[in-house]
């Protein structure tokens, strides 16, 4: 039997406006795995022709001689950079921060996509609604001075406010050092817009009346810290910042921590906390604020390609063994159901775990958001099966057809 051809193509952006014929007939099927098509109309016809499969967000009619500008990662339209000499299609797969005063620039653009969020003023917002934005658009009121996504006020930034300023933060804004001085930028008719305000207990009265209304307000003790990001509770944290938190993060709670949580006086957490086993009942009766709640074992193995699970590495895990993340698990054929069901105390987000079928029993009940388990004789069976044909495949930021 005569094995098929086909053409797998995923990547953000495909440009099809220069496809041939010749490229499409060569092939038996082309599978195109996109965020964004850019056809026009004789490309359109030309692919109509073949056994063209196409999964994309979204299908742009762009003439050819328009130029693709796609940018990963931040960007930003402002006034007094250069104007495009030609119209141009911008793509950002990331975040995009649209100044004021950028309303000449935009028309240089025939078309705006953003796969992520956008920060504008709220009268340019209409001037997005020829593009596409899967994601967020977080617009704030004209005339803004915009801070950092997160802004943390201290003691300092009184004496840099400008009268009647209009200060925006797209994040939050933390106010949590003792000597910020509201009544003093009360004086000044200063004012904040932000998503999400945390302020200490002392503070909010003079605070609040600053901030917008639609603005979500956390008043937390004073003296809290403010952590920026995942942590792990232990001596170096608590002699940082002391013992009352805010994380903005996800906490790890190990052995190590136990003498650290009689020190901890107030604990919120904005993300997850992951709690070894033998810790976990001391930590939930701390009373701590957080989203989930995560047993894992002592052992935590994290973001691996591959990893090999021995009898070894299972009789050392002194509170049992966790494991994230990681691309391929393979349980040696010796590692018994009993040790499993004694030590593995939990798999998530992994892609594959080969094991055999004595296993395979105890592991579905302790894993989740796991794409395959089973042999790997099985598996790789499987993909002979799927490679019966000749595929070419193509992965790459943009691709043109």
């Amino acid at each position: 039997m005569e094995k098929k051809k086909s053409f797998n193509i995923n990547c953000a952006v495909c440009d099809a406006r220069q496809v041939q014929e010749s490229t499409l007939a060569a092939y038996d099927a082309v599978n195109i795995n996109c965020s964004a098509l850019l056809v026009n109309k004789a490309a359109a016809e030309v692919m109509a022709k073949y056994n063209v499969s196409v999964n994309t967000a979204q299908t742009l009619d762009i003439p050819g001689d328009v130029r693709a500008s796609i940018i990963n990662g931040k960007a930003e339209i402002h006034p007094g950079q250069a104007m495009p000499e030609e119209k141009i299609l911008l793509i950002v797969n990331g975040k995009l921060d649209i100044a004021p005063g950028s309303e000449e620039i935009l028309k240089h653009y025939l078309n705006i996509t953003v796969n992520g969020a956008v920060t504008c003023p709220e009268s340019m917002v209409q001037l997005l609604s020829t593009g596409t934005i899967n994601g967020r658009v977080a617009s704030y009121p004209d005339g803004c001075i915009q801070l950092k996504s997160t802004a943390i006020l201290d003691r300092t930034f009184h004496l840099r406010a400008k009268q009647d300023g209009h200060y925006y933060a797209s994040g939050r804004v933390v106010a949590l050092s003792p000597d910020i001085n509201f009544e003093n930028l009360t004086a000044k008719n200063v004012r904040f817009t932000t998503p999400h305000l945390l302020v200490a207990e002392s503070l909010a009265e003079a605070a609040v009346p600053l901030f917008d209304d639609r603005a979500d307000i956390t008043v937390l003790p004073d003296g809290c810290a403010y952590v920026s990001g995942d942590a792990v509770l232990d001596e170096t944290l608590l002699h940082r910042y002391g013992g009352k938190l805010y994380i903005r993060g996800d906490l790890m709670v190990s052995q190590e921590s136990g003498p650290c949580l009689e020190k901890v006086s107030f604990l919120q957490v904005n993300g997850n906390v992951l709690a070894v086993k033998s810790m976990a009942e001391e930590f939930q009766a701390m009373k701590a604020v957080y989203n989930g709640l995560r047993i894992v074992g002592g052992t935590l193995v994290e973001d691996r390609e591959g990893l090999l699970v021995t009898r070894a590495l299972l009789e050392e895990a002194v509170d049992g063994l966790s494991v994230t993340g990681c691309a391929n698990v393979t349980f040696q054929d010796d590692v018994s159901p009993e040790l499993i069901r004694e030590k593995l105390v939990n798999i998530w987000d992994c892609a594959s775990i080969y094991c055999n079928q004595e296993q395979r029993g105890v592991l579905e009940t302790l894993v989740e958001d796991v794409a395959y388990i089973g042999s790997m004789r099985r598996e790789k069976e499987k993909n002979e099966e799927e490679d019966a044909s000749l595929v070419t495949a193509i992965n790459a930021i943009q691709y043109v057809l």
